[in-house]
């Protein structure tokens, strides 16, 4: 089953690379489009050149000095884009929280604590804590990627700080080949830009390092989707979520037909919306809710 939650960390995901990816492409082009001209008059004011330009005035500098400003600008965008990326990780972890109290109310809020929580610092262990899954259930290299990628987050938010902490030295120097071998066999191109043995590659962010990020990101939360969901009860899964957004969708527009056809389309909306198969006691279940 694929929860909205994981749909919409999906779909963030992927406006975010499409963004990227199309900024990416326009400054090529343009670097293309007009490497005669800023080569031959690199005095010139884009102010001067480009006139039908709505923003000339706000950034005015010489051809020359072009290459040099989408430099710091390209740094500073991929370095933001990658902190949102681990944003929008962190908030699928809490919207999937709160969809598992929303199947269980007993389950404590991210701000509840416990005496049987023994590591709670970081939100994917306080997530799974509160759920009651077991971080066992995860292969390492996830939990060990996920550990590397929000110690990359933290390093580029206090960008002052020039050293790399011990931890993650440590964990370059006994799991980053163990990281490179797991990621160049479950990515479909393998690594393109992260190098989990590298300490200088830690420290850097390229177009290939954030697309890498995205893409090993969406598998750790596909695997924390399916943890997740085993760990609630399938009943009450459909009860509480799947029959009432089948029921909010269709609004009394299926009162009329037959048993059977209802059947039918709540089948294929479960598999359609939640990649959910349903057996004979799920059929049960929806039938018991319009009987």
């Amino acid at each position: 089953m694929k929860t909205e939650q994981l749909k919409e960390f999906y779909e963030s995901l992927s406006e975010l690379n499409n963004g990227f990816t199309h900024y990416t492409f326009v400054w090529n082009q343009f670097n293309i489009d007009y490497l005669v001209i800023i080569e031959s008059e690199p005095e010139t004011q884009t102010n001067d050149y480009f006139l039908e330009n709505p923003y000339k005035r706000k950034h005015n500098i010489k051809f020359k000095e072009l290459e040099n400003e989408h430099t710091k600008t390209n740094t500073t965008l991929v370095n933001g884009i990658y902190v949102l990326i681990y944003a929008h990780f962190e908030s699928y972890l809490k919207n999937m929280l709160d969809f598992a109290r929303t199947i269980d109310s007993s389950i404590l809020t991210l701000e509840e604590k416990s005496d049987s929580f023994e590591d709670d610092s970081v939100v994917v262990d306080k997530v799974l804590n509160r759920i009651g899954t077991s971080k066992t259930e995860l292969e390492n290299e996830l939990f060990d990627t996920l550990d590397y990628l929000r110690l990359k987050r933290n390093k580029l938010i206090h960008s002052n700080s020039n050293n790399i902490s011990g931890t993650i030295t440590e964990l370059i120097k006994s799991k980053g080949n163990q990281l490179n071998d797991f990621w160049n066999e479950h990515l479909p191109s393998s690594l393109q830009g992260i190098d989990f043995t590298d300490k200088e590659n830690f420290t850097e962010i390229t177009f290939s390092i954030v697309i890498d990020t995205i893409n090993t990101l969406r598998k750790i939360a596909l695997e924390i989707n399916d943890i997740i969901i085993k760990s609630l009860s399938k009943e009450s899964i459909i009860n509480k979520v799947v029959i009432l957004e089948f029921q909010n969708i269709h609004k009394g527009k299926i009162n009329g037909l037959k048993i059977e056809r209802k059947v039918s389309k709540f089948r294929a909306f479960c598999k359609s919306e939640f990649g959910m198969e349903l057996d004979d006691n799920d059929i049960g279940i929806y039938k018991s809710s319009i009987a």
